[in-house]
């Protein structure tokens, strides 16, 4: 294929790229849904019971298998990409009210709440909503069983603590409790990067990780989260990936530095006298005049996603950037949105990250979605940003 020319940051000397192709040899197809800004997130499940996955951006669900039409089941247009789309930063879809249909959960700005948005089992109309979440601070919430009852808490910020909303089950349409992890406020703003949750201590429980440190989950439910300080991002990044990536049962994290600026790093788990340390080693350097493997370098990895995408066996991961977060205001604010997966290659007793830019012009916005759409066995990256509604296949 012909070589795309990356915009890098001043002082560094022309370089390219080729976009990749999958295992087959075949290059990577992109399907633009739409070309709108619907939609800082993007979610994908059943919306209409025809055993089919649609995909929700902002105010619309796409009907798939090839997402062509479009419906509207809230009040929402498309937005200027000079303007936040306020009510519309993250979304997930499942049966929250467990009727057997699909719902759709959406965070708002970063600490203006979350919505829930109850499948009625109709193509048409509009669905009711319910403001669970009065506030769910953080730019990136995550959706996640963190108790082992296979059901899922959102984790956040509330009043400056870290923790998570408790959905009363018996009627979720109604406000979600949120308990604090956190006995102190951590921030007076609600824009902090960098959050995720896995276990990390060993113990069989998710813990809470966050850009300064994690909170390990007690043995007990009500007994206190233990803070453990760790300075793995910064600024704070997106999306923070917690999973055995090295292969020796104990669980990584993957991170973004600076969602707004650069860097990306994995860091090891090591245990050293029995205490839970990270050893830190960078894929993308933070310094923007230098560059990662295939002297890849990019800003604004505001979204990562996990999933295994050539079926070695390995976790991969993908991120973007996200175009023009805060107009033309950020570093690298102007160059391609690329959306590019790293291929976990086993490296002696370590990893090899090897990137792969899938496309140069859709990127990323708050969430991206390794998700298998079409029911083939391999997964599609799916983001809502921007640029518009993406889906990248094979």
């Amino acid at each position: 294929m012909k070589p795309h020319a990356i915009l890098l940051p001043a002082g560094l000397l022309a370089a390219t790229f080729t976009l990749a192709k999958t295992p087959t040899g075949k290059p990577w197809a992109k399907q633009v849904v739409t070309p709108e800004f619907l939609s800082e997130g993007i979610a994908a499940a059943d919306i209409d019971g025809d055993g089919k996955k649609d995909l929700v951006a902002g105010a619309f669900w796409f009907k798939g298998p090839d997402f062509t039409e479009r419906k509207q089941y809230r009040p929402g247009a498309a937005t200027t990409i000079e303007a936040y789309m306020e009510d519309s930063f993250l979304a997930w879809a499942g049966d929250i009210t467990g009727d057997g249909k699909n719902d759709i959960l959406m965070a708002r700005h970063p600490g203006r709440g979350i919505d829930l948005y109850v499948n009625p089992g109709k193509a048409d109309g509009e669905w009711a909503a319910h403001r669970v979440m009065a506030q769910a601070a953080t730019e990136s919430p995550i959706w996640v069983d963190l108790d082992g009852d296979g059901k899922n808490e959102i984790v956040c910020m509330e009043d400056g603590k870290f923790g998570y909303g408790k959905v009363d089950w018996s009627n979720p349409t109604k406000p979600w409790t949120f308990v604090a992890v956190s006995k102190e406020k951590r921030s007076d703003s609600p824009y902090v990067h960098g959050l995720g949750a896995g276990d990390l201590s060993g113990d069989g429980k998710p813990d809470i990780v966050e850009k300064q440190g994690w909170y390990e989950q007690p043995a007990k439910a009500g007994e206190e989260w233990v803070w453990h300080k760790e300075e793995f991002a910064g600024p704070g990044g997106a999306q923070m990936l917690v999973y055995d990536f090295d292969g020796d049962r104990d669980n990584d994290m993957v991170t973004s530095i600076d969602g707004h600026g650069y860097g990306l790093a994995w860091f090891e788990n090591k245990k050293v006298s029995g205490k839970v340390t990270f050893i830190r080693h960078e894929i993308l350097p933070t310094d923007p005049a230098k560059t990662g493997p295939n002297g890849l370098q990019f800003s604004q990895l505001h979204a990562l996603d996990m999933g295994d995408f050539d079926k070695d066996g390995r976790m991969d991961f993908i991120t973007g950037k996200r175009f023009w977060a805060h107009m033309a205001n950020d570093p690298g604010a102007k160059d391609p949105a690329l959306a590019v997966v790293f291929f976990n290659r086993k490296d002696g007793s370590g990893v090899k990250w090897e990137p792969q830019v899938l496309d140069s012009d859709s990127g990323v916005g708050c969430q991206v979605l390794a998700d298998d759409l079409d029911g083939d066995g391999m997964l599609e990256f799916v983001a809502g940003s921007k640029k518009g509604v993406h889906v990248i296949r094979r």
